[in-house]
């Protein structure tokens, strides 16, 4: 429940005045113009299976407002589509019961790999909380996955799943590729008007295929100061365009850019 009033209150393109998040940023600059002409869209199976391991990892009291588990073995039949399409149109997600077994039997290898990140003991926390502030001038959100009670030097944590972990420098490009350092230096620096000291911030990853392999990580003070200057940048950005018409905001390319050479050529 938190999640669903979380994101309906941020900015859109019919009222620009919400908050922002790490993600609306992300995908707003990557083209402004897209982002103010977006179309309505599911979300993806990928998607929705994040969204159901989170549910059980962290809030297994709280699954019955995220997914069901069908009780029809397909939906051949007008009596299970008219089901399925119920319970769509309510906000949940319907997942088979293969489907549900699997996303249970990640949720189990995150919680595992939290617990060894937490370091192994019994400590308690706030899961799915929200941040809010001011960034020159602009309203901006965020929702942190695991905030521990240990007070000063704490370290967030966000649960990712994934197709595939990879090696070091892949997770690396991972982490870079999707700005989930812009996401945590966000979170930081969120967090850090409520802490005594400077939050660090890690990511628990879990892959989506058997056997679900998991590890967790930390990002370095370097990835930390990359991920702000760059969310800076886009703040900064969405305060030039937001009260421009939605017609004047440039696209990935910027049109009159005068084209100069690559490195390499």
């Amino acid at each position: 429940q938190v999640s669903k009033e979380y994101h309906a209150k941020k900015a859109t393109p019919q009222d620009t005045s919400g908050p922002v998040s790490k993600s609306l940023l992300w995908q707003f600059g990557k083209s402004p113009w897209k982002w103010a002409h977006q179309v309505a869209s599911q979300p993806t199976a990928a998607m929705n299976l994040g969204s159901v391991v989170h549910a059980i990892t962290l809030e297994p009291d709280k699954t019955a407002d995220v997914f069901v588990v069908s009780e029809y073995d397909s939906f051949r039949t007008k009596e299970a589509r008219e089901w399925r399409d119920q319970k769509v149109a309510e906000g949940l997600i319907v997942l088979s019961e293969k489907d549900y077994l699997a996303a249970s039997a990640m949720a189990c290898r995150a919680a595992s790999e939290l617990h060894r990140a937490l370091g192994g003991v019994h400590v308690g926390v706030k899961v799915e909380q929200e941040v809010t502030g001011s960034i020159n001038g602009v309203d901006v959100c965020g929702l942190i996955d695991v905030v521990p009670d240990d007070g000063a030097g704490a370290t967030l944590w966000d649960l990712k799943t994934c197709s595939s972990i990879g090696d070091e420098r892949s997770l690396q490009r991972t982490i870079f590729d999707f700005g989930y350092h812009v996401q945590a230096a966000l979170y930081c620096d969120l967090m850090s008007a409520e802490m005594d000291d400077e939050p660090t911030f890690g990511f628990i990853f879990v892959e989506t295929s058997v056997p679900y392999e998991t590890t967790h990580i930390i990002l370095d003070r370097d990835c930390i100061l990359a991920g702000r200057a760059k969310y800076m940048e886009l703040i900064n950005r969405w305060s030039q365009l937001r009260d421009k018409p939605l017609d004047e905001w440039p696209g990935s390319v910027e049109r009159g850019i005068v084209m100069e050479p690559p490195s390499w050529a």
